[in-house]
């Protein structure tokens, strides 16, 4: 049981113990170890803040010079053999140093310790009032003054590492931490090459050094030291992170190490047992509870050749690295890394910081060129990938998490070291710091190029260490909420210049805001001062008695009118340093909590109620015995549940992975599908489901047999991948075909591209005919199926999705007339215009005017949605303009959709798109033309920066198509200065076809007043991802139409990197044609990976509507919906003539007893690669009552079908 103590303020306290459900472990004992004196159990104290300081100058934070602070301690790079025979062990592993803060003296005001990569280390006391005190010497900590039974028998029998005396020792990372919990803050300092040194506070001022005797003095290439306590038996273990030690020996780095405190501050290594993998080059180890089970995770950030770590824990002293499972992609450059609750939703999310360049120009310099390395890397679909980039995991609360550091803002924030969370101006949101720079511009092309011309590895080194420091400003992001932040470190005084490494953060005034202290190369630390007057805070130490003595591992939940805030203390975070052991909450313009909980690493839970502001509270943990460790937070019922196995549909996707041969394409057309379709192929009245295939494998047909789907057969074998398919009646009889269109560019433009018709037998079977539609021997990126002249036959519009070795050329698309079976090209006769469009993405048959004649919409890749008007089956006309949709503007559309989302009752359309966490900004630009001597046709990626258009790719990737740019800039430096106009001349851009994509949100076309449509984007959680399948409907019986879409894309190339940040979204809608979002955790519905096509339909014939989805290389995804008790959920079928016999085209109106009506239309083709079962589905509260069904069939024809009593599971009509 977990014990719960609920209290008020500290004057009037009430106890009330409420059971809580914990998971079923065996109880364990755990020893009391320690008690604070004068502090009983639970108790909560507290004590007025500060007054806050003065700001002296115009920026928030005020950086304090050393002689006026007293903090002197420069940090030293003097060994020679750091551009020797170390050289390779600096530059790769151990360049940066730390600083720690924490109090050491239990005065009440936290001291700091910095290191000093060659020495010495200093601890400064803090006096107040911004002086401190060098008390190294006095302390104990004066660098060779080794003290206890260590530094004894050293002296009396010399060193175990003599060699490490001939030159300086390295000093990295810093905590303090209390090994044993006598609340004293200890000092633990990493060191390469070299025994690590443990610190043993005294308790009087001094320490004593005790790593040898207590089992932690490792001498190997330390990095950082995280303590937790991953056993939970209230004493802190250890984590150390480790890099390259011997180049030659070891290139791959070290393995890192596990000790655990088995008490009393003695450690024994449990690395191997733990399931500790092996060696790699680590820069940051973070303890994170990411699945919120109570049991301490870690990351682990590794630098290039091997990837992160996310160790699980098992909860029995074990660990499972699940990375792969959770991550969708991880950091290249892992460096310094953080965790907190960037978007106040109660989980805690992680960032890992890489060393990307936040310009082109210093991205053209040295990354870029990494970058197309990169493309020669194969596809390993079962391992997140890592990218040259900052990696931020939004966790949302189930397996699997979301990745959106495009959207945030902060993808790039150069040769990054520390990425430290905090709220630095206590408005409630987690800012960001990062720190920045390095000794030498170690990827600059140019000074690579003039390092392997030397022949001498001496004079090679020799050379690097003549070129000046790479110096960069450290960068500062406000959170201004909704995922967005803006940089401000210039705005707020946080944007030195220089080589900046490991940054710690506490109140070392103690007026309730942070401050900052951050170490730098060959420098002074740098000491700034939080002067922020606005918003009010709270600091919260810990002091705990089962758990840990400073409550280590511990979350605070923290409640005010303005919502919930969480925090979880943690020790090493960001990079080699560790901050002030306390929690610090911004409250904004809230002046009272009215709830505050810890939940405590043993299990205990506490709840504060009305506290107040601006105070520094200290919270004592209770002393009983807990019966049970803390379960994970219970989290509310789901409505879907992955029923793939147990319906047969979890069915594996080969991709063939064909390599495209048009140079510098952005984008792969081998990973688009596979497509679905849904149809009653075998005529039992159930639906079943066609795949699409590849070259790999043919498409395959699944056909109901009791609850489960089987594999009834497969359609003929092909040289290409499928498009998307099309399930429905092409000749009349009455039975379901199926059209299979073709797609991709591994073949050259010709046959294989031509679509196929598969007209049923009758008997299950399918047979291929040949000369029934028109040669389009193009790939295919959308059909979908209508009547648009009502002559009772479905016409198809076939959209070309892409030319092969011309993207992105226009390719052919074509409006196909049924007659009787065979179907003729009536493009340009009917719609001009219309067979030249562009890419052609998605297309959807809707009566977007309301006159009862079909229409078509399109979604275009480098073009708008465009919408073809329907007059009376005789023609089309672009309405694209008239009607509001060319204001989206142009995109890379996806998707397409329809439902009537403001309950107007007009259809209204959502739109996918790429969304906004890509490396592309609005406007993307890309030239295609001949700019060499050749006389090829190129493409050119561009973006505008600085007031000129400058390209994306490196010089050597342009260079290797146009000969003529490497001879114009034979220096990289001058390359990456050049705009596009520089590079290939003014006349040849001009004569270049210019597209831009000037949108790249996912939104929805809403109806107005005026007849005409406005787009309003979807809430930013949804451009997380593009958007690919999506499909409409009242999911959740609450009357409105809610978006459900499918997410990511694996097409783009690998040095550009999947954009696969999202798991899928539910936004549920208002009614009004606003939407909010449905968490994961809540919807249940988490589709990790490239997935694809996204069907709806009804499994078990209830009337709630279930989905399908697919994963390019992976495996299809059933989602059954639980539906929503007090609420109904009908499922509606047309039974049609042949021809048409499920009624396609049709617009269905269910009016309720109070005169709200519910509007749906059949498709036959619709979202992406995606046709749904011809069903209409209405979900409504039980208190509400259905009354009558207007239906307006395909024909222009309407009936009205009178409903008594409240309906639900499936009705079926006839005309």
């Amino acid at each position: 049981m977990r014990n719960r103590i609920i209290m008020g303020t500290a004057a009037g306290m009430t106890i009330d113990r409420e059971a809580r459900r914990g998971l079923a472990w065996l109880t364990v004992a755990l020893t009391l170890p320690f008690t604070w004196a004068g502090e009983p159990a639970g108790a909560l104290s507290e004590t007025p803040l500060a007054a806050p300081s003065r700001a002296t100058g115009r920026a928030m934070f005020t950086e304090l010079p050393r002689e006026q602070t007293g903090i002197d301690a420069i940090n030293h790079y003097a060994d020679p053999g750091m551009w020797a025979e170390r050289y390779q062990e600096l530059a790769y592993g151990a360049m940066g140093t730390g600083v720690t803060i924490g109090d050491y003296d239990n005065d009440g005001r936290p001291d700091v310790f910095v290191v000093s990569k060659t020495g010495p280390s200093r601890l400064f006391r803090n006096l107040g009032q911004w002086k401190f005190e060098d008390v190294t010497a006095r302390a104990g900590l004066e660098e060779g003054a080794e003290t206890g039974i260590g530094g004894t028998l050293r002296s009396l029998f010399g060193s175990e590492n003599a060699a490490s005396h001939a030159r300086p020792n390295w000093t990295q990372g810093a905590t303090f931490v209390d090994i044993n919990n006598d609340g004293l803050l200890d000092l633990y300092v990493c060191r390469f090459a070299a025994p690590n040194r443990l610190y043993v506070n005294q308790g009087d001022g001094t320490f004593v050094e005790e790593a040898q005797q207590r089992g932690l003095a490792l001498a190997d290439a330390s990095g950082m030291a995280a303590f937790g306590d991953y056993d939970r038996d209230g004493w802190l273990d250890v984590y150390v992170q480790t890099s390259l030690l011997d180049a030659t020996k070891s290139p791959g780095g070290q393995r890192d190490r596990l000790y655990r405190n088995v008490g009393d501050g003695r450690f024994v290594e449990t690395t191997e047992q733990a399931g500790i993998a092996g060696e790699s080059m680590g820069h940051s180890a973070t303890w994170w509870d990411f699945d919120d089970d109570g049991w301490p995770d870690l990351y682990v950030a590794n630098d290039y050749a091997v990837p992160d770590r996310l160790y699980r824990n098992n909860g029995d002293g074990t660990f499972t690295n699940v990375i792969d499972a959770v991550a969708p992609i991880t950091a290249f450059y892992a460096m310094g890394a953080d965790f907190g609750d960037v978007n106040n939703d109660g989980l805690i999310d992680f960032l890992v910081g890489d060393m990307a360049a936040t310009s082109l120009e210093k991205d053209l310099r040295g990354m870029a060129g990494s970058r197309a390395r990169a493309q020669t890397i194969p596809d390993n679909p079962t391992a997140a990938p890592q990218l040259m980039r900052n990696a931020l995991l939004l966790n949302t609360g189930t397996s699997r998490m979301m990745e959106a550091a495009f959207l945030a803002g902060f993808p790039a924030t150069d040769w990054t070291w520390s990425v430290r969370f905090e709220d630095l101006d206590n408005d409630g949101r987690l800012d960001l710091h990062v720190t920045n720079g390095m000794s030498r511009e170690y990827h600059n092309a140019d000074l690579l190029d003039r390092i392997m011309a030397l022949e001498n590895p001496a004079d090679s080194r020799r050379l690097m260490k003549e070129s000046p420091a790479f110096r960069e400003r450290n960068l500062a992001y406000r959170n201004l909420g909704d995922l967005r932040f803006e940089e401000v470190g210039a705005a707020w005084g946080l944007d030195h210049v220089g080589v900046s490494f490991g940054a710690a953060f506490g109140d070392l005034d103690g007026d309730g805001d942070l401050d900052l202290v951050f170490a730098n190369y060959e420098a002074q630390p740098t000491v700034l001062r939080n002067d922020g007057a606005d918003g009010n805070r709270v600091v919260i130490a810990l002091r705990g008695r089962r758990s840990n003595s400073f409550g280590i591992g511990a979350k605070l939940r923290l409640v005010t009118q303005a919502g919930e805030q969480v925090r979880e203390l943690a020790l090493a975070r960001g990079y080699l340093s560790s901050s002030e052991p306390v929690v610090h909450f911004g409250l904004g313009e809230e002046e009272k909590i009215v709830r505050l909980t810890v939940e405590w690493p043993s299990g205990h839970v506490q709840d504060f109620e009305n506290l107040a502001a601006n105070r520094r509270y200290t919270i004592v943990e209770p002393s009983a015995d807990v019966s049970a460790r803390a379960a994970k937070r219970e989290r509310p019922a789901v409505q879907f549940s992955d029923v793939s196995v147990a319906r047969g549909l979890a069915i594996e996707s080969k991709e063939s992975f064909q390599a495209d041969a048009q140079p510098l394409l952005p984008v792969r057309f081998d990973r688009r599908g596979p497509a679905l379709a849904v149809g009653d192929f075998n005529g039992d009245g159930l639906d079943d489901v066609v795949m699409g295939g590849t070259s790999a494998e043919p498409a395959r047909v699944f056909v109901r047999s009791g609850e489960r789907f089987v594999l009834s057969r497969t359609l003929p074998a092909s040289q290409v991948d499928d498009g998307p398919l099309l399930a429905f009646d092409a000749n009349g009889d009455g039975k379901i075909d199926i059209l299979q269109s073709k797609a991709g560019t591994n073949r050259p433009p010709g046959t294989a591209y031509q679509p196929v018709l598969h007209l049923n037998d009758g008997a299950g079977g399918f047979v291929a005919v040949a000369d029934t539609v028109p040669a389009l021997s193009v790939p295919t990126g959308a059909l979908a199926a209508a009547d648009f002249d009502r002559d009772g036959n479905l016409d198809v519009f076939l959209g070309g999705r892409n030319v092969p070795g011309r993207y992105p050329t226009a390719p052919r698309s074509a409006l196909l007339r049924n007659r009787g079976g065979r179907f003729e090209d009536v493009t340009d006769a009917l719609a001009p215009g219309l067979k030249e469009a562009g890419m052609v993405t998605s297309a959807l048959w809707s009566d977007v005017d309301g006159d009862g004649w079909i229409d078509l919409v399109i979604a275009l890749e480098w073009g708008g949605v465009r919408y073809w008007r329907n007059d009376q089956g005789g023609r089309f006309v672009d309405m694209s303009e008239a009607a509001g949709f060319s204001s989206a503007g142009s995109g890379w559309w996806t998707s397409l959709a329809s439902a009537d989302f403001n309950g107007d009752g007009r259809m209204d359309f959502v739109a996918g798109n790429v969304g906004l966490n890509t490396p592309y900004v609005a406007p993307a630009v890309l030239f295609y033309g001949r700019f060499g001597g050749s006389g090829a046709f190129q493409i050119i990626e561009a973006r505008q920066e600085d007031g000129r258009l400058r390209p994306l790719r490196s010089r050597s990737e342009l260079s290797a198509r146009l000969p003529s740019v490497a001879r114009q800039f034979p220096k990289n430096d001058a390359y990456a200065a050049a705009s596009i106009e520089d590079i290939v001349g003014a006349e040849r851009l001009a004569t270049a076809q210019r597209y831009e994509a000037t949108q790249l949100q996912s939104g929805v076309f809403l109806s107005a007043t005026d007849g005409r449509y406005r787009f309003v984007p979807l809430p930013r959680i949804a451009q997380i991802a593009p958007l690919q399948g999506i499909v409409t409907g009242d999911f959740d019986g609450d009357g409105h139409q809610d978006i459900y879409a499918v997410q990511n894309s694996f097409a783009p190339i690998a040095g550009i990197g999947p954009f696969a940040g999202g798991v899928s979204q539910w936004l549920r809608g208002d009614g009004r044609g606003g939407f909010e979002v449905v968490p994961p955790h809540r919807s249940g519905l988490v589709v990790p990976g490239d997935a694809k096509a996204l069907v709806r339909l009804d499994f078990d014939a209830d009337g709630w509507t279930d989905f399908l989805t697919t994963r390019n290389n992976g495996t299809t995804i059933a989602w059954r919906n639980g539906g929503v008790v007090g609420r109904e959920s009908l499922q509606v079928r047309l039974r049609g003539a042949a021809g048409n016999p499920t009624g396609i085209g049709a617009q269905l109106a269910l009016e309720f007893a109070d005169g709200s009506r519910q509007l749906q239309e059949l498709h036959a083709g619709s979202g992406y690669y995606s046709q749904s079962a011809a069903a209409a589905f209405f979900a409504y509260p039980e208190t509400t009552t259905p009354r009558r069904l207007f239906v307006r069939w395909p024909d222009g024809r309407t009936t009205t079908r009178e409903i008594s009593g409240t309906t639900a599971g499936v009705l079926e009509l006839s005309p």
